[in-house]
């Protein structure tokens, strides 16, 4: 029986170096790349940013704890579906490009986001008005299981040689500023129109309003083609003809060890992250009685403090290599998450938007450094199917069920404290991934 044939390390020795794009042109995938993560953490975290109101909407119920808990399990069902997403969109952006099913993704989650604005209230249809809700987060959620690794990717592989760091932190940066823009739209409705108005229609203009930003995220990426590295082997594939083969299979048989590792730095962050910017607004307000002006006012704030320290540590990260920020930001947070939430407590605007502006330093040296560490652990032919699984293994598990499993030990035990002894333990993980993982940053991204 004849053997397809296959490409073999020599294969990739013997062929002809990467061609490098132009300046211009890589600065065009981080705007490409990057904003279909803008319109990602946008969708997540104006629906997080909204809990309060979302939970008024589609659960209501006399216990409003109880309420905002059947929110943020709504919420963590988005997470649920994203590995099943990375496993598929991965796979396929490994063997058929990163380009076209960037595109796809970016379109399907901005559409899946305004879909949410049509939905009808509870008041209107009952139980399947949540049900709703339900299906169409696990459909964001499968689509957006491919959108992290696969902009990640296609960004780093863009980088020129020596700024790959730099490139890839605007891969997080975008999760802040997507961060920032959903809690200020949410800030600005709720600050202008009244309880009811808020309640019966103000809250879908902020989910409408993805569609659009889905739209220039579908032209841009159009507009490019297939990253340098990629190219590279689609070329030496079609020299020999020779097709992939199920690259999703390949990385986890070959790199399952830096999967798990991948997976154990993003935990930490991903945890802290999704405690700060969705659960801690909405606890303010539910829990503490902050206006929820204030409580989203200081965490964009913060917010904005956590996408300039990105491109900063990221920046750095090209001198430095990426370790010595993903340990320094998971031991300050390990030693300072306490006293940041005890300043959150106080209530205030100045406290708040502190809180979250320290938290967003921190957590910054350790977030900002996963598009880029992730992108290098793995070969090209691999690529976007390892990061994407590693990255929503810990996004399923951990990160977007942290909001509704802290809702429900603070519930349960009631104490508050418990917040960060969660946060502590999830960063746990980080840090002994960090200190396991190989350093990344001086060496060149491998093909195979």
């Amino acid at each position: 029986m004849a053997h397809e044939p296959t490409i073999s390390d020599s294969d990739f020795a013997e062929a002809p170096a990467v061609r490098r794009p132009e300046k211009a042109v890589s600065r065009r995938a981080v705007v490409a790349g990057a904003i279909g993560n803008f319109v990602e953490w946008y969708d997540f975290v104006l629906y997080g940013a909204s809990a309060t109101i979302l939970a008024r909407v589609f659960f209501p119920s006399a216990d409003p704890q109880a309420a905002l808990i059947a929110t943020f399990a709504t919420f963590g069902v988005a997470f649920v579906a994203r590995p099943f997403g990375a496993v598929v969109l991965g796979n396929l952006g490994d063997r058929a490009g990163r380009r076209n099913v960037l595109a796809a993704v970016v379109l399907a989650m901005s559409v899946g986001t305004a879909a949410i604005a049509l939905l009808p209230s509870y008041a209107q249809i009952g139980m399947g008005a949540p049900l709703l809700l339900l299906v169409i987060r696990a459909l964001q959620g499968f689509t957006a299981g491919g959108e992290f690794g696969g902009s990640a990717t296609f960004i780093v592989e863009y980088a020129p040689p020596g700024r790959r760091g730099r490139y890839g932190s605007w891969q997080m940066a975008t999760v802040g500023l997507g961060s920032a823009a959903a809690t200020a739209t949410v800030l600005l409705f709720s600050s202008v129109l009244d309880d009811a108005q808020l309640h019966s229609w103000g809250w879908r203009i902020p989910f409408a309003l993805a569609l659009p930003l889905g739209a220039i995220g579908l032209y841009l990426r159009m507009k490019l083609e297939e990253t340098p590295e990629y190219q590279h082997v689609s070329d030496l594939r079609h020299a020999m003809d020779s097709k992939p083969s199920m690259p999703v299979a390949e990385a986890m048989r070959r790199h399952g060890k830096q999967i798990l590792l991948g997976a154990a730095i993003v935990t930490g962050g991903t945890v802290t992250t999704y405690v700060f910017h969705n659960y801690i607004p909405a606890y303010l307000n539910s829990e503490r009685g902050v206006p929820l002006p204030v409580a989203l006012g200081g965490t964009l704030i913060g917010l904005l403090v956590y996408s300039a320290a990105n491109l900063l540590w990221g920046r750095l990260s090209d001198r430095f290599g990426r370790k010595p920020f993903i340990i320094g930001g998971a031991l300050c947070l390990l030693i300072l998450t306490y006293p940041i939430f005890k300043i959150a407590q106080s209530g205030t605007l100045a406290a708040v938007a502190l809180s979250q502006a320290l938290f967003g330093i921190f957590a910054a040296g350790v977030m900002g450094m996963v598009p880029t560490l992730l992108s290098e652990l793995f070969p090209t032919t691999v690529r976007m199917s390892a990061l994407s699984v590693a990255y929503t293994l810990a996004n399923a598990l951990f990160g977007g069920t942290a909001p509704l499993v802290v809702a429900w030990l603070v519930s349960t035990t009631g104490t508050e404290n418990i917040v960060v002894v969660y946060c502590a333990a999830a960063m746990l993980f980080t840090l002994i991934g960090a200190c396991v993982v190989r350093e990344t940053a001086r060496e060149p991204m491998a093909d195979t």
